[in-house]
């Protein structure tokens, strides 16, 4: 095993020793736990699937490290079980096919570019909101970048614009309801009133539903929050929002 990948392994080690409680980001689901690497049969056969060869660092991590499992956003599905979904770009990226990678939260996916001028780099495919845009030059600098802002107690990156999504959307029509309701001037509840208002949304009150290319998910399955969205929630909850007053997510497709 290489420095870099030895290094990467403690550290993952590191993250949830200091993460007992699965709270960070994602956590929850991955749990720090990688999957077990691919013999080199294993990785042809993923290569032959996706009609391409892996990226480099792809490979090697899948090879060296873990096929899955611990990483960015929900963490990474195992490329064996990814490999049937590869997803098309739209019309105006500089490729034509890549791996999805991880379930980046409300439906939206990482993916490996595997062809053309862009091939290797990490995109963020957000086509239900109209973002579609590289993230990362590589694999590698996609996966030391979810250590380092762990490591450092830093929220992941976004890379959506603020309430672009649904959530965002929905809790705000909800507030301006209730504004309403109080005969109060757009945008002026807080205080008691927001603590109040939070409050009245229980567990389970808000259902994010998938809008997707990727194949992951079925038309209206429930899915967890993106970044984004987590982190207006966090926000909120100091303000009365019930920490579990989103639906749990399903798991992507190829992880059921």
């Amino acid at each position: 095993m290489s420095e870099l990948f030895a290094t990467v392994r403690d550290a993952v080690r590191a993250l949830a020793a200091a993460d007992p409680g699965l709270y960070r980001f994602g956590a929850s689901h991955h749990r720090y736990a990688l999957a077990p690497p691919l013999t080199t049969a294993e990785l042809a056969a993923v290569e032959d699937r996706l009609g391409a060869a892996l990226p480099d660092d792809v490979r090697a991590f899948a090879a060296e490290v873990g096929a899955g499992g611990a990483g960015p956003s929900y963490g990474i599905v195992p490329i064996d079980r990814a490999a049937p979904y590869a997803i098309a770009a739209p019309g105006n990226a500089p490729w034509t096919r890549g791996l999805p990678l991880t379930h980046f939260g409300c439906g939206y996916t990482t993916v490996a570019v595997l062809d053309g001028p862009a091939r290797g780099e990490i995109w963020l495919d957000a086509r239900a909101i109209g973002v579609t845009r590289p993230i990362h030059p590589s694999f590698t600098a996609f996966y030391l970048d979810w250590i380092d802002r762990l490591a450092h107690a830093r929220w992941p990156d976004p890379h959506v614009p603020p309430g672009a999504c649904a959530l965002a959307a929905a809790l705000s029509g909800y507030l301006a309801h209730c504004e309403a309701e109080r005969g109060l001037p757009a945008g002026s509840l807080a205080g008691a009133a927001l603590r109040d208002a939070l409050s009245r949304l229980g567990p389970g009150a808000i259902e994010i539903a998938a809008e997707s290319p990727v194949a992951w998910f079925d038309d209206n399955d429930r899915v967890d929050p993106c970044i984004a969205c987590a982190r207006l929630l966090d926000n909120l909850a100091a303000d009365g929002l019930p920490r579990d007053v989103v639906t749990p997510g399903v798991p992507p497709r190829p992880l059921r």
